[in-house]
């Protein structure tokens, strides 16, 4: 009982911090903007789950069924960045430093982490649940509420997920080598594969499968559904598809609706769901083996050993009698005046930026751009894709440097911060932009590819703008890491050629697109220096 004490309250009162901060308003508003959206109107420029050009009809079974596939992937992506900041929170506020001498244990620690992360994620689908009762009015197309088919999908498909998830970012949290940018980057390319996983399980609808995001157990039922309405509809090659589908300019979703009245939710196929619980539950335990109670000697850190490795500093004794001595000190005019250099203050701005950095990350980075020189154009492209990829957690330090490591007051304080420290900032950003991408650069040149010659000449300018404007606003590396990611995987990895960046579309790419980033790094620009205003003068 008592054990159980310490973690209900361990959880709430991380629970209660969470929620009052702004990071979670602004998830929160997103993700009521997001319920809004994931169940447009029919006849609308774009739709989020058809069936061979068919849907269901929007009533309690199907729009709680719909919410529950459409936030799964959108919460499990967002939900873990929001959440993975607990433990690196107590290592701050050195709250940590108190638990540690207290007789709390590693794997309750862990556990009531973990559900704290989850109850925040939880209020966010039980907000999900009250939008998608809401939306049901608002399409008016079956206004009849039945709470139980409303709220069972989110019950037994979103909220196993967020289970999921919560303990994911504890155990990456726990982690010392995943606890930083790597563990951003690597969480997700690990959503990615879930999601491939899961697309791949759906091509046959009537195969039923206990897939992480529930596609396997709601989707058959929804299929036959359709299929009894239009028979056909789901025979041979699917035309399944979940998400954001958009039609081009002018055309609209001409959708013909059926009836879906709900899955019949069993035993077997609600304890197959459970079973997700216990993946969470074992992932919080396993996060409790690496974790290491904020002991920085256990760490293995390089600034640990250097520490331990360094000579004690001598001891001051009080035996002696020092003789009082007073010399009189003469300061002496200056006679020059001091001379600022900015290429001195890039300099240092790079040096700061690669400390730290391995021989390894040198020898990659080095690779790419012999890739990048001695391939053919397509190929070289190729190579662009993985080396701008490369330096994100440099990247991700622009802006925040100063209040990480609490030497804004000091940098701040310098002279002209606003005209000298900010743009010597940017220029080592691109400096290493230009360096990292410099092979296909000048692949680019020698074949005289204008129009790619100035898309990379966009990218890089606009990944270190980018980087610094929301290091400055947001005062954290998450956010740039987490939206740089998902730009670059659906832009230049996709070869979306709308919001491709750097031109690793090739021929295809719209040659208004690198004159939109470069007028988008114009304002971006603009609001960088905005937020150091601001921070100025707070």
């Amino acid at each position: 009982m008592k054990t159980l004490r310490a973690l209900y309250h361990l959880a709430r009162a991380d629970f209660f911090q969470r929620t009052r901060s702004y990071g979670f308003l602004i998830t929160l508003g997103v993700t009521l903007y997001a319920a809004y959206g994931f169940v447009p109107p029919n006849h609308s420029s774009y739709a989020t789950m058809t069936i061979s050009g068919h849907r269901g009809v929007y009533n309690s079974a199907y729009l709680g069924s719909l919410m529950a596939l459409l936030i799964s992937p959108f919460l499990s992506l967002v939900g873990f960045y929001l959440v993975k900041n607990c433990i690196d929170r107590d290592i701050q506020t050195r709250v940590g430093q108190i638990l540690e001498t207290t007789t709390l244990t590693k794997p309750l620690y862990t556990l009531g982490k973990a559900l704290s992360n989850f109850a925040v994620l939880a209020a966010m689908v039980a907000v999900m649940a009250v939008v998608t009762g809401a939306m049901q009015f608002v399409r008016q197309e079956d206004v009849t509420i039945h709470v139980g088919q409303l709220l069972a999908p989110l019950v037994f498909v979103a909220l196993p997920v967020m289970a999921v998830v919560a303990a994911t970012a504890i155990l990456f949290e726990a982690i010392p080598w995943l606890r930083g940018g790597f563990g951003n980057v690597a969480y997700f390319f690990l959503w990615v594969a879930a999601l491939s996983i899961r697309a791949g399980g759906t091509d046959n609808l009537h195969v039923q499968s206990n897939d992480l995001f529930g596609t396997g157990v709601l989707i058959p039922g929804i299929a036959a559904a359709c299929e009894a309405a239009f028979p056909g509809s789901t025979s041979g090659k699917t035309g399944f598809n979940l998400g954001l589908n958009f039609k081009d300019s002018g055309q609209y979703w001409d959708l013909t609706t059926f009836r879906w009245d709900g899955l019949h939710w069993t035993r077997e196929v609600i304890v197959s769901r459970l079973w997700w619980l216990g993946v969470g539950l074992g992932l919080a335990l396993l996060a409790a083996v690496f974790f290491r109670r904020f002991d920085p000697a256990r760490e293995r850190s390089k600034r640990a050993l250097e520490v331990a490795k360094s000579p004690p500093s001598p001891e001051i004794t009080k035996d002696r009698d020092v003789p009082y001595l007073v010399h009189a000190a003469t300061l002496h005019p200056i006679t020059k005046r001091p001379r600022f250099s900015f290429r001195f203050m890039v300099l240092a701005e790079l040096r700061l930026a690669l400390h730290g950095i391995s021989l390894w990350w040198y020898l990659v980075a080095a690779g790419l751009v012999a890739g990048g020189v001695f391939t053919p154009v397509p190929i070289s492209r190729g190579f662009l894709v993985v080396a701008w990829i490369w330096p994100l957690v440099l990247w991700s330090a622009m802006g925040t440097r100063e209040r990480r490591l609490r030497t804004d007051q000091l940098v701040f304080s310098t002279a002209h911060p606003l005209r000298r420290q900010l743009p010597a900032c940017w220029v080592a950003g691109v400096i290493i932009t230009v360096l990292t991408g410099s092979g296909t650069g000048v692949r680019l040149f020698l074949a005289g590819d204008q129009l790619g010659l100035t898309a990379w000449t966009a990218g890089a300018l606009f990944i270190p703008t980018f980087a610094l404007v929301l290091g400055v606003w947001s005062g954290s590396s998450k956010l740039f890491e987490v939206l740089y990611l998902f730009l670059w995987y659906l832009g230049p990895a996709s070869h979306l050629g709308e919001v491709d960046f750097m031109g690793a579309t090739g021929p295809l790419l719209p040659p208004r697109t690198p004159l939109f980033f470069l007028a988008l790094t114009a304002a971006l620009a603009v609001f960088a220096i905005a937020g150091r205003k601001r921070q100025l003068t707070s």
